[in-house]
C-alpha cells in the first residue's frame, strides 16, 4: 500500500505537532531546568564584566548562572541573583569572587561554598560575607600617584643631604677610588692564590706546629697588645680621613639627582607634568576609561556558529530532482535582545535563472519595425520573431542568508534574506523538563513569488525543528515548502552549534609551538 506525498507530509506534521503540544504541556516553569536550582543573592560594590547568564563556578566547575543583575541602595551596590544546582551546598561563610577566563576570556563568578562546619545557607538566602570585586584601573592610577609622591619626597631628602656645586667632580673621584680599591683587592687575591699553590706541601707542617706557635703567642701577648693599641690609633686616624673624603665626594655626586628632582617638582617633562598637572592626570584617566569601556563592549558581544544539514525524504518538481541542503550560519549578538545573522546555504536544487526573448516585427523587406510603424494593410506582409521564454536551474549552488533578529524572552523574530530571497521567520525556544534536552522550533516564510520554483507562485513555507541532545549537538527535522504544489517534503538532519567561548577554549588548547 503506497501513500501520496501529501499524506506522508500531513501525518508527519500531525505527529510533530502532537509532540510539540505534549512537551509544552509538560513544562513545569518558564525556564526548563529552574526546578533543579536554588536561588541565592550576593552583593558587590562593582561587578564590571559580569552580566545576566554569566557562568557561576566552584573550583572552576560550572554549577549555575547569574539570573539577574540590578542596582540597589540608590546605586551604591549591585545585587546579583544566582541559580545554583541543588546538589551543591552553600554555607553561611560562602562568598563570591569576580574572575576572568584567561587574558581574552569572559568574566564569571567564582563561588567559595564556605566551611562545612558552618550552618547550611537555605535556598533563597543571601550570601552575607563580603564578596570580592574586580580590580579597577582607577584604583591602580591612584596608587601610582601615591608612589610618585613618595619618590618625590625621597629625592628631595637626598638633594638636601648630598647637594653641592662640585657634586659631579666629587662623585667622579669616588668612583675612581672605588675602582682603585677593587684593583688592589684583585691583586691581593691573585697573590694569595699563588702563595697557597707554592706552599701547599708545607701546610700540613704548619698545622702540626700550630699548637707550639699558640703557646709562643701567649707568652708574647703583653708585647703584642701594646703594638695593637698603637696600630689601632693609626688605623682610626686613617679611617676618619678617608671617610670624610668619601662623604664629601658623595655629597657632590648627588647634584644630578637633585636637578632631576627639581625638574619633576617644577612640572617639567612627562613625569613632572603627570604629577603636578591635574589636567594631564584627568586626560590620562579619561583615555584609560575610554579604552576600558571599548573592551567592555567588545567583551559583551556574543558570537554563535551554527552548522546543520537537511536531507529531504522525497524528490521535488514532479519526482525529477533530489534535494538536500547544508547551512553555515554566524550569529552576532551585540546585546542580549537582538542579533545579526549571516550565512551560506549549499543547496542541491540550486536556483533558477529566467529570461525572455521578446517579439520583434519586420516588414516584407526584413526591416525591423517599431510598434508605431506597424501597418496591417493587405499590401504589406509583416513577419515577426516569436517570443522565447527560457528558464534554467543551476544545481549544486551556494545561496546566502543575511538577517536581523529581535528577541522577546523565548521568542525571536527574524527578517531579511533567506536562501537568497526575502522573507521573515519566528523562532520559539521550548523549555523541557530535562536537564540537557532543548527544543527550538521555527517557522520561516520566504521566496514569496516562487522565483526558485517552476510553475509555482506560492510562498515557500518551512517548519524547522532543532532538538538538542547535548549542549552543542542536535538533530533537525521538519517540513519544507509544505504548501507547494510539487515540492512539499519532509526532512531530517544533524547539526552542531558552538559559541565564541568554545572557540577560545579550543584555540587555547592547541600547541602552536609545534
Amino acid at each position: 500500500m503506497f501513500f501520496k506525498t501529501e499524506t506522508i507530509v500531513g501525518i508527519f506534521i500531525i505527529v510533530a505537532t502532537g509532540i510539540f503540544l505534549y512537551m509544552s504541556y509538560q513544562v513545569g516553569s518558564f525556564r526548563f531546568d529552574r526546578i533543579k536550582y536554588n536561588s541565592y543573592s550576593v552583593y558587590f560594590d562593582d561587578i564590571s564584566g559580569v552580566n545576566k547568564k554569566s557562568d557561576v563556578k566552584i573550583s572552576g566547575v560550572k554549577v549555575g548562572w547569574v539570573d539577574a543583575v540590578e542596582l540597589v541602595s540608590d546605586g551604591q551596590q549591585v545585587r546579583a541573583t544566582l541559580l545554583i544546582n541543588k546538589k551543591y551546598v552553600l554555607h553561611d561563610d560562602a562568598y563570591a569572587i569576580v574572575r576572568q577566563e584567561g587574558f581574552l576570556g569572559g568574566k564569571y563568578l567564582e563561588l567559595v561554598p564556605g566551611s562545612p562546619t558552618m550552618p547550611t545557607l537555605p535556598a533563597g538566602g543571601m550570601i552575607t560575607r563580603p564578596s570580592q570585586s574586580p580590580v579597577v584601573i582607577d584604583q591602580l592610577l591612584h596608587q601610582f600617584q601615591a608612589i610618585a609622591t613618595n619618590v618625590e619626597s625621597i629625592t628631595k631628602s637626598f638633594s638636601h643631604v648630598l647637594g653641592g656645586d662640585n657634586g659631579a667632580l666629587r662623585l667622579n673621584d669616588l668612583i675612581e677610588n672605588m675602582q682603585a680599591a677593587a684593583q688592589h683587592i684583585a691583586s691581593f687575591s691573585a697573590s694569595l692564590e699563588n702563595i697557597m699553590k707554592n706552599n701547599e706541601t708545607t701546610i700540613n707542617g704548619i698545622f702540626t706546629d700550630l699548637q707550639g706557635t699558640l703557646r709562643d703567642i701567649q707568652a708574647e701577648l703583653p708585647r703584642l697588645s701594646n703594638n695593637l693599641q698603637f696600630n689601632a690609633d693609626r688605623i682610626s686616624s686613617i679611617l676618619d680621613r678617608d671617610f670624610n673624603r668619601v662623604a664629601t665626594q658623595l655629597e657632590g655626586g648627588m647634584a644630578p639627582i637633585k636637578d632631576i628632582a627639581e625638574k619633576i617638582s617644577s612640572g617639567k617633562g612627562i613625569l613632572g607634568q603627570l604629577i603636578s598637572d591635574d589636567g594631564a592626570y584627568q586626560d590620562l584617566r579619561v583615555a584609560i576609561n575610554g579604552v576600558k569601556q571599548y573592551f567592555d563592549k567588545v567583551d559583551k558581544i556574543g558570537i554563535i556558529f551554527d552548522v546543520y544539514t537537511e536531507s529531504m525524504s522525497d524528490r521535488i518538481e514532479g519526482k525529477m530532482l533530489r534535494n538536500g541542503k547544508g547551512y553555515f550560519n554566524l550569529r552576532i549578538h551585540p546585546a542580549e535582545d537582538y542579533f545579526y545573522l549571516a550565512g551560506l546555504v549549499a543547496a542541491q536544487s540550486g536556483f533558477i535563472e529566467r529570461y525572455e526573448k521578446h517579439r520583434v516585427w519586420f516588414d516584407d523587406k526584413c526591416r525591423e519595425l517599431v510598434p508605431g510603424d506597424l501597418n496591417l494593410d493587405d499590401d504589406h506582409k509583416l513577419k515577426y520573431a516569436p517570443v522565447k521564454r527560457v528558464q534554467k536551474r543551476y544545481l549544486d549552488s551556494i545561496l546566502f542568508n543575511l538577517q536581523i533578529g529581535k528577541i522577546f524572552n523565548r521568542i525571536a523574530f527574524r527578517a531579511g534574506m533567506f536562501e537568497s530571497t526575502g522573507g521573515v521567520a519566528v523562532d520559539v525556544d521550548i523549555p523541557l523538563n530535562k536537564n540537557r534536552i532543548r527544543w527550538v522550533t521555527s517557522l520561516e516564510m520566504f521566496d514569496m513569488t516562487g522565483r526558485q520554483r517552476f510553475a509555482d507562485d506560492r510562498p515557500h513555507l518551512k517548519w524547522l525543528n532543532k532538538m538538542f541532545f547535548t549542549e552543542n549537538l542536535y538533530f533537525t527535522f521538519g517540513a519544507d515548502d509544505f504548501i507547494s504544489r510539487h515540492n512539499k517534503n519532509a526532512f531530517v538532519g544533524m547539526g552542531i552549534r558552538f559559541a565564541d567561548d568554545d572557540v577560545k577554549y579550543l584555540l587555547s588548547s592547541i600547541n602552536f609551538a609545534g
